[in-house]
């Protein structure tokens, strides 16, 4: 491979051009004149041409020369937009990212991907809220979160917001592999069982549960309400609870041998998975760079395991 000029030697080229004389440009540069000259000389060597002569009004360009001058411009020029391309994102790297998910990708997608993410950006700041997103609409409204990943809710107005994406996704209900409601094919045969139910006023749960009773709770049935997966979890694999998840969730590595789906008749109705933030946020590039792994890894995670 032919030798190439080095980054100081087109550097103090233009610099000579640009001051008109070798003594000036080595006063700019903090240089010798005879390491400018060497410098030139070096240059030229490598190009086999002259590129600069000295004139009456000071060092002039070549022939050679003005056909090089605008060619070493632009590449330093790009190499200078490329090395503050990368001292911005260095700069976001060690920024912060806040940002709220509901329980599917709490428990089955972003654990990995934020695991990666953090190792690849160690001086990033991540803090992660669970919650619906009937609980964290404030937040995101006010810019308390960057962006929330979850479940929709039909009645919250998404006006002001980007939606990323959507996916409709099957629901269930689980419980226990050996309780003793495992098997049933009706709701009328879960009458009495006791219930955990993620503490939404609104949107899909809350409809959910006037699905699943519709004629109201009956004396014997059990609800507990609250956004805590690791209890939920207790309750329905300790304490014989049922809880109403995505089809998705008996996937899960960790749980998939523990939990079973009751085979009912009738069908629960879909929900829909979506990634949103507000439309007068500025995403900086990092941050877009974890939505665009998180929707891919979401998307693949819930087609994978639909229907």
């Amino acid at each position: 491979m032919r030798e190439l000029p080095k980054i100081i030697q087109l550097r103090n080229f233009l610099a000579v051009i640009r001051y008109g004389s070798i003594r000036t440009a080595s006063q700019a540069l903090f240089q010798t004149q005879p390491a400018i000259t060497r410098s030139i000389q070096e240059l030229e060597r490598i190009l086999g041409v002259t590129l600069i002569a000295r004139g009456p009004q000071g060092m002039v360009l070549t022939e050679m020369g003005r056909l090089f001058e605008p060619k070493a411009n632009m590449i330093l020029n790009d190499l200078e937009r490329a090395v503050q391309e990368l001292d911005q994102m260095n700069e976001l790297s060690q920024g912060s990212v806040i940002f709220g998910c509901s329980h599917l990708p709490a428990f089955s997608i972003l654990p990995a991907i934020i695991n990666r993410f953090q190792q690849d950006n160690p001086s990033l700041h991540m803090t992660i809220i669970e919650g619906q997103l009937s609980e964290l609409i404030t937040s995101l409204r006010r810019g308390r979160l960057d962006f929330f990943i979850g479940m929709e809710s039909p009645e919250i107005s998404l006006s002001d917001f980007f939606v990323d994406f959507s996916i409709k996704t099957e629901f269930c209900i689980i419980a226990r592999k050996g309780h003793l409601l495992a098997n049933s094919h009706s709701l009328s045969q879960l009458q009495g069982a006791k219930w955990y139910f993620p503490n939404a006023r609104t949107g899909y749960y809350k409809d959910l549960e006037s699905f699943i009773f519709p004629n109201g709770k009956g004396a014997k049935d059990i609800i507990i309400y609250g956004d805590s997966m690791s209890i939920g979890e207790e309750l329905v694999l300790t304490e014989d609870y049922l809880f109403v998840g995505p089809k998705a969730m008996l996937e899960i590595s960790y749980i998939k041998n523990s939990i079973a789906r009751i085979p009912l008749q009738e069908a629960l109705p879909d929900a829909s998975y979506m990634m949103l933030y507000r439309q007068q946020q500025n995403v900086n590039p990092l941050i877009r760079k974890l939505m665009d792994k998180i929707h891919a890894a979401c998307g693949e995670f819930i087609e994978k395991n639909q229907y």
